[in-house]
């Protein structure tokens, strides 16, 4: 259980992972004024996100009514900075970068922020489409199928993992370590984690579901969606670590 359930989550993260390989290509194309910019879109962002959080359920839209409410918030927050986005459209175009190119960098930060910043926020970016898509149909599945009984084992699995996660920043920054050494953190604070809550997993799988390795896959992927809610950058870090090592 323990090499599936991993290797499930460690596929989840090459996935999230791989949208965010991308601003940091971006990065080198850098205009004045764009981190600026990041800043004050994302802190709009979050803000938005959770105001409507309190009145909207985001686990239950659809792939299509979470793309059309984070774009609406997404260019709300956006059009708050018209002035300042001009100027970085200005200073993009005098070093030819597309206003697409300069878009898709600027959308990929602000997500890369709130993950940190906002990580409540991500709620909504995994019912989106493209992350829907990214995880295949059967992730998706997996992702969009936790019973209640589910949610009520794995959620306190999650939440200790991500605890532990925290120490272990805090202890020796994940952004001073190298990928090898931040995957081996997160895969054996995980392990250890579900080895300790074996009691309760055997409660809503069985042995059989235990030993197979797609059962134990959506398990992982399970496990992965929750902490995306909880503690989503270091998911994110490890997709880009994960995205970096591809061949």
């Amino acid at each position: 259980m323990k090499i599936s359930a991993t290797a499930a989550f460690l596929f989840l993260c090459l996935l999230l992972g791989g949208r965010h390989a991308a601003a940091q290509t971006a990065a080198a194309d850098t205009v004045p004024g764009q981190a600026r910019f990041v800043s004050r879109v994302a802190a709009s962002l979050c803000t938005r996100i959770q105001e409507e959080g309190r009145t909207t359920k985001f686990e239950t839209l659809t792939s299509k009514q979470a793309d059309d409410l984070l774009l609406r918030l997404m260019m709300t927050s956006m059009s708050d900075q018209s002035t300042e986005y001009a100027a970085l459209l200005s200073a993009a175009r005098r070093q030819k970068l597309s206003s697409d190119k300069l878009g898709r960098a600027v959308g990929l930060e602000a997500v890369k922020k709130l993950s940190v910043s906002c990580p409540n926020s991500m709620s909504l970016f995994v019912r989106t489409t493209s992350a829907q898509k990214e995880m295949g149909a059967s992730g998706a599945k997996a992702f969009n199928d936790v019973s209640a009984e589910e949610k009520a084992v794995i959620q306190p699995i999650a939440d200790s993992i991500c605890v532990k996660l925290r120490a272990e920043d805090a202890r020796q920054p994940f952004k001073q370590r190298t990928a090898a050494e931040r995957t081996e953190v997160i895969t054996t604070v995980m392990q250890g984690t579900i080895v300790k809550n074996m009691a309760p997993l055997m409660s809503i799988y069985s042995m059989e579901q235990i030993s197979n390795k797609d059962s134990m896959r959506a398990f992982g992927i399970k496990l992965a969606s929750i902490m995306m809610t909880q503690c989503p950058s270091y998911i994110i870090m490890m997709g880009e670590d994960a995205k970096k090592g591809k061949p």
